[in-house]
């Protein structure tokens, strides 16, 4: 897996913040996510899909996505 910059968003909230995959790969670990688990988000996240998993709403940062909300 590689290093990828994401928007992420807290479910329940209107606030996003950038971050990295190993930043969130790392917090999914200390969730006890899977190793598949975690595999089919970063697979998911690079297909350029939105994933809501664990509280959270993650998307692949894109030049489109810096100006917008990924929440709607």
């Amino acid at each position: 897996m590689h290093n990828i910059a994401l928007i992420a968003a807290l479910e329940g909230t209107r606030h996003q913040v950038t971050t990295d995959w190993f930043a969130i790969m790392a917090m999914l670990k200390q969730r006890n996510m899977s190793d598949d688990a975690i595999s089919i988000v970063y697979n998911d996240l690079c297909a350029g899909l939105r994933v809501t998993t664990r509280g959270l709403t993650l998307a692949k940062m894109t030049e489109k996505l810096k100006d917008q909300t990924i929440l709607k």
